[in-house]
């Protein structure tokens, strides 16, 4: 709530004069311009023991700076009402609590533009760093996006397939590529740290995770988990082009029993060593930097609050040694949404007593942060508990280079959307194609047949991209095409390349089912016509129930 009063008396002090309408932010297509990359195949080389300047460092932290480095805070929380940085926020944030990380786009938290370019998004991230420098512990903020399909959240990047479509293709090469983009994107926004890739087993088909992840199959969730962690990570500790990996969720999450997302689980435990453990083991045997835990519950035991998921399994079995952070409020949820604590002290309390989490994603409030200063400081939870946890964040600042250098590289900037870079897309899209039947040689389609194309998914790059594409959600109803600025690819658009004429098309339905073109008419049409394409699909989501 302080927070909050914070926020209200900076946005009076700003005098808000915007009407909340996100603009565009103007992208420049680099079509042509060429760059050269380290195509990075060596074995990654991973997290591993801490540095001694970085034990020195904890040893001079204050309790409530070594807590600052164990919170993550969701951009919105310093936008101002005119949609830009709050500057005065920004300052109590890092300056009061001391906080050592921030994720998200402005975009998806009312700010100013709907697609943050990569020039723009830098300025506002280099800002908050500038801030980061001068303010609270003067340690560099490490700055986390869902860049899990290329960097999707940076104006103009390209947007590859989803996960499902990446391993449709069986060609691992396909995964790396899309980290690799992805990697350079994400850090030509002043961004550090991917979180993806998305690993978990696509088991309930009901579940509306299943386009993000690669399929059901062990071993080739495995084998793409390894080559997208080699895509962004490279040689992260050397190579400014990278960004640290997170494999998530960790663990079992593809199996909510009823289809709703965070529903329970009920895995039996060797089928869950058996199916679910080996493509994490893959990702940690590559050299993955960090590990996001799992929404919701297993066989009646919280992810979160899990000593066997989150200590014994992930980090003394499997040997995970980088950082661990929280998913989205996870800690507060125990006691607000699945009731496995009696409040946010005893979730808290129990999180850092009984599993190894580094960051807490508590995102909108300090409550993590005041909270387990308090535990601390009352003798609950050990100071020692707290330095284990710093040390890993610190060592994965270290690591990328934060220390050196925090601000981005606007010589990245020139690259997002390269030629390269969409042929790169376009090739794993190709690859991707699944033909299911192809009865009396229906395929290939000729120049010379009438073509009926209809349906509502045709003629639209936001229907065709999904979820996790320019928003969470994918556009908006009003942003529809237009947020692409004329960069995005249709199906129709892609014929009319081919054949170089306009294609026969009726929408037929809207892709909510309503009917747009009259039954008569559809008929009319298709009887003059050789074949028919249909395009049917649906609204655009992400973790949906």
């Amino acid at each position: 709530m302080v927070a909050s009063r914070i926020r209200e008396v900076a946005a009076l002090a700003d005098q808000c004069t915007w009407n909340g309408v996100q603009e565009y932010d103007q992208i420049n297509g680099n079509f042509t311009a060429p760059y050269e990359y380290n195509n990075y195949t060596a074995p990654v080389v991973g997290p591993g023991g801490i540095d001694h300047d970085i034990l020195r460092m904890v040893r001079r932290m204050s309790v409530e700076e070594k807590v600052g480095q164990m919170t993550q805070l969701e951009v919105g929380q310093i936008i101002d009402c005119n949609g830009h940085l709050n500057v005065t926020a920004a300052e109590y944030w890092i300056g009061k609590w001391k906080i050592g990380s921030i994720l998200e786009t402005p975009a998806n938290h009312n700010g100013r533009y709907n697609w943050y370019s990569a020039a723009r998004f830098s300025e506002f991230t280099d800002a908050v760093q500038k801030i980061a420098l001068e303010k609270g512990s003067k340690v560099p903020l490490i700055w986390g996006l869902d860049s899990v399909r290329g960097a999707q959240y940076v104006g103009g990047a390209v947007i590859f397939p989803a996960g499902i479509a990446t391993a449709a293709t069986f060609n691992p090469k396909y995964a790396y590529d899309a980290g690799r983009v992805a990697a350079k994107d994400s850090r030509a926004a002043g961004t550090h740290w991917a979180f993806a890739p998305i690993m978990d087993l696509s088991v309930n088909k009901l579940w509306s995770r299943v386009y993000e992840n690669f399929g059901e199959d062990p071993f080739l969730s495995s084998e793409m988990a390894k080559m997208s962690v080699a895509g962004y990570q490279g040689n992260y500790k050397s190579d400014r082009t990278r960004v640290a990996a997170c494999m998530k969720h960790f663990i079992g999450y593809g199996y909510p029993f009823d289809g709703k997302d965070r529903s329970n689980r009920h895995i039996a435990a060797h089928e869950l060593l058996e199916y679910y453990v080996p493509p994490f083991k893959a990702a940690i045997d590559a050299g993955v930097a960090t590990t996001m835990e799992s929404y919701g519950v297993i066989n009646g035991e919280a992810v979160m609050l899990s000593h066997y998921y989150l200590q014994k399994l992930l980090r003394e079995q499997l040997g995970f040694k980088g950082t661990l952070v929280t998913d989205w409020g996870e800690i507060n949820s125990q006691a607000q949404t699945y009731f496995t604590a009696k409040d946010i002290k005893q979730a808290t309390q129990v999180a850092l007593q009984r599993t190894s989490v580094d960051i807490s994603m508590v995102a909108d409030d300090q409550s993590f942060t005041e909270t387990t200063i308090d535990l601390v400081k009352s003798g609950v939870i050990s100071e020692h508990r707290l330095d284990q946890s710093v040390a890993r964040v610190l060592q994965l600042k270290k690591d990328l280079g934060l220390f050196e250098q925090p601000f981005a590289d606007p010589k990245l900037a020139a690259t997002v959307g390269s030629a390269q870079d969409v042929e790169t897309a376009r090739n794993a899209v190709r690859e991707s194609v699944t033909l299911l039947k192809n009865s009396n040689g229906t395929l290939p389609l000729s120049l010379y047949e009438k073509i009926l194309f209809l349906g509502p998914t045709l003629n639209s790059t936001r229907y065709m991209g999904g979820g996790w594409n320019v928003h969470w959600q994918g556009p908006s109803e009003k942003e529809g095409d237009s947020v692409y600025q004329g960069f995005g690819d249709t199906i129709l658009t892609g014929i009319e390349g081919v054949t170089g004429s306009v294609p026969v098309y009726l929408p037929g339905i809207g892709i909510d089912g309503a009917q747009l073109t009259s039954i008569n008419d559809i008929v009319s049409a298709a009887k003059s016509a050789d074949k028919i394409v249909i395009g049917l699909g649906e609204h655009t989501y992400a973790e949906n129930e």
